[in-house]
């Protein structure tokens, strides 16, 4: 989905709020806890630090931007990976058997409370602090 204009961030409107863009390009992070479970992915702004291990961050999680959460994860994994870059190859592409084994140690990492088939656990995706104000500015500014 557009989520930047020649540099500039922008968002799609709509009333609900789980199918709005966030705007701006991002980076996506996957948190872990203790246990070795990757409890929330998290988006923040490119240009924002990466977050570490074993420090407090303050987020939104999406469904419940009202409220601030906070979270240590005990590791952060980077997941955004550029495969391509203004229509060039600039890492090689995995092959088909790495995509699925990729996958299956993914799901396998997951909490048994996140995989169970009944009633499972929503798993989280939020938003940094900076990241929630650049939407909510954007959002004002359209009305």
């Amino acid at each position: 989905q557009l989520v930047e204009v020649n540099g500039s961030p922008c968002l799609k409107l709509t009333e609900d709020e789980e199918k709005m863009t966030m705007p701006g390009m991002k980076m996506i992070y996957r948190l872990y806890d203790a246990a070795g479970h990757p409890f929330m992915d998290l988006m923040a702004l490119e240009e924002e630090p990466s977050p570490s291990a074993g420090q407090e961050l303050g987020i939104r999680v999406l469904g419940r931007l009202g409220e601030t959460t906070k979270v240590i994860p005990t590791t952060v994994e980077p997941l955004h990976r550029t495969y391509f870059r203004d229509g060039q190859v600039c890492e090689p592409l995995p092959s088909l058997p790495e995509v699925r084994t990729h996958a299956q140690v993914s799901l396998n990492l997951l909490s048994p409370a996140h995989r169970r088939l009944h009633e499972p656990q929503p798993y989280p995706v939020a938003v940094t602090e900076r990241l929630h104000r650049l939407f909510l500015e954007l959002r004002q500014g359209s009305h």
